[in-house]
């Protein structure tokens, strides 16, 4: 079933957002299930939002691609199950 999944970044810049992707952008596009990826940019930080085909695969790219990175106390994204989801 396809998710959604949200993660709040506070006090990132769009500056620092950008450099991250730099690295991480094309692995995204080419991870098993990944459907689309979309950040909002607000005075408080960063917001990310992505679309993935199953919680597992999305699960499987957060622990060895993300979680890594994060800072200790970095809060936990926000998972929820979708009806349906179309891209690509």
């Amino acid at each position: 079933m396809p998710i959604s999944m949200t993660n709040p970044a506070p006090g990132m810049t769009a500056e620092t957002y950008d450099e991250v992707m730099t690295n991480v952008a094309e692995p995204l596009r080419q991870a098993e299930g990944f459907i689309a990826h979309a950040a909002q940019v607000t005075p408080e930080g960063v917001t990310v939002t992505e679309v993935w085909d199953t919680r597992e695969q999305r699960r499987h790219w957060f622990d060895t691609s993300v979680r890594p990175h994060l800072p200790p106390g970095a809060p936990e994204p926000i998972v929820v199950e979708l009806h349906n989801a179309v891209g690509r």
